[in-house]
């Protein structure tokens, strides 16, 4: 990928998270000392919110030993050029695929939410997203970005803030409830990787107007390749179904 850098704004790395037909949502581009330190699921975890072209969300990521990055990003549905297929957008089954797109920045931004900073984005990262779509893949390897200078000035777009995010184990002088018990923490992940397997995102609370959540396209609207048939749906189902009695027993045994 493009690893120049504009010396003249602040220094952003970009990242990019989306899905391909077969897998859950995955990190494609990340931040070089996030992917040196094996630290760039953080991105998959700390990212989410509705498809809006007009606006983009802004969080604060509260890490362990006190550190803290600032996400600046954006989420819009994955065009089917931008993957080298025809149509309008990137189906994965009978759905559009979202993509999120956007900036890690280690110092507080400030008016960098311009649609020529997203634009400088989604170039540094458009090989590497279609790579991994047409990969099909969980295997695909996570591409290391390098920062570049954010323009100092552009279009300005709408932000919308999240609650901050902060990891387990982070520092944080913010008000805690009882720590959820063993059982509870290990079943938040099941569910959370059962979540990602089915393309699934969770909801995060915003700041201001929450966007509208988009409809998902009709199954013969602009579908790049054929939706899974009904014996992939059953399957899928069934293990929804197998995976929700092992978190019940799991739940059970360490109360």
């Amino acid at each position: 990928m493009d690893h120049g850098v504009n010396a003249q704004g602040t220094r952003v790395w970009p990242f990019a998270v989306t899905r391909s037909v077969t897998t859950g949502f995955r990190v494609v581009v990340a931040p070089d000392f996030l992917v040196d330190g094996g630290r760039y699921s953080l991105l998959h975890d700390a990212t989410a919110g509705d498809v809006t072209e007009d606006a983009v969300y802004w969080c604060e990521y509260h890490g362990r030993e006190s550190e803290k990055l600032w996400l600046l990003y954006r989420v819009v549905y994955l065009k089917a050029a931008d993957v080298g297929l025809e149509g309008d957008y990137a189906m994965s089954g009978p759905r559009r695929t979202p993509l999120i797109e956007g900036v890690v920045c280690r110092t507080a931004p400030t008016s960098l939410a311009t649609q020529e900073l997203f634009a400088e984005v989604h170039r540094r990262c458009a090989a590497e997203v279609r790579a991994f779509f047409e990969a099909d893949t969980t295997g695909h390897p996570v591409t290391p970005s390098r920062a570049f200078g954010a323009p100092a000035a552009g279009t300005p777009m709408t932000v919308r803030e999240l609650d901050a995010y902060r990891a387990e184990g982070s520092d944080s002088t913010a008000p805690r409830g009882r720590r959820p018990s063993r059982a509870r923490r290990l079943a938040a992940r099941l569910l959370a990787a059962a979540r990602s397997a089915l393309g699934l995102r969770p909801a995060r609370r915003t700041h201001g107007p929450t966007a509208v959540r988009a409809e998902p396209l009709p199954r013969n609207t602009g579908t790049a390749r054929p939706a899974p048939g009904w014996p992939r749906r059953a399957a899928g189902a069934a293990g929804l179904i197998v995976l929700g009695v092992v978190v019940a027993l799991v739940v059970r045994k360490f109360k």
